[in-house]
């Protein structure tokens, strides 16, 4: 158990904190319990530019599988945007994919981890109000209006099987507008209520 809190302070030492996301968002809120000491589900933050990233990510596994493939997400995160200069958010999913795949070698090995992450993930530009956003899974709530409007994701994780193709994913675009509410979330916040 100590090895194990040990570990939940290096992995809430990586997600944002509250500062960072009120400096890019400052009329937001992050919701985040986890279930276990350590959390397969993170949030992820970054800026570039007029740019403004987030997601929010459920990994499979819960406890200590889950926290592993947690930070896997993060860095696979940071380096398509950070290293590989990808800004759209389905290229960075399908970026993720792809090196999902290579790293856990979910390629024509019999050996292979069966793993991988849903999530959603969200780019802001503040000077033009668009949002773009893709999702693995999770899709985006928006609330306009006070009538509640479901962009889908697309119905595949990140992370293939042995002998499935790797699948693009979907970008969308959303010009916002003023009083406009954005939600993500993983499936750990419905699951408190049943389902």
């Amino acid at each position: 158990t100590d090895s194990i809190t040990y570990a939940q302070r290096i992995q809430q030492a990586i997600l944002p904190t509250e500062q960072v996301v009120k400096k890019f968002f400052p009329n937001s809120f992050v919701l985040y319990k986890p279930k276990d000491i350590v959390s397969g589900d993170f949030y992820w933050m970054e800026q570039v530019g007029s740019q403004n990233f987030v997601a929010a990510v459920d990994c499979t596994g819960h406890g200590v599988p889950g926290a592993f493939m947690s930070i896997v997400g993060y860095n696979l995160l940071n380096q398509a945007v950070n290293e590989r200069g990808i800004y759209e958010p389905a290229k960075i999913l399908d970026e993720m994919n792809n090196g999902l795949s290579k790293q856990l070698r979910q390629q024509g090995d019999s050996m292979t981890v069966r793993d991988g992450m849903d999530l959603s993930l969200c780019s802001f530009d503040i000077k033009t109000n668009v949002l773009q956003y893709a999702g693995a899974n999770n899709s985006l709530w928006l609330v306009r209006n006070n009538e509640l409007h479901i962009v889908k994701a697309d119905k595949c994780p990140i992370g293939t099987y042995v002998g499935e193709t790797l699948k693009s994913f979907t970008n969308h675009s959303i010009q916002l507008q003023e009083g406009d509410l954005i939600y993500l979330f993983t499936d750990g916040y419905a699951d408190q209520f049943g389902g």
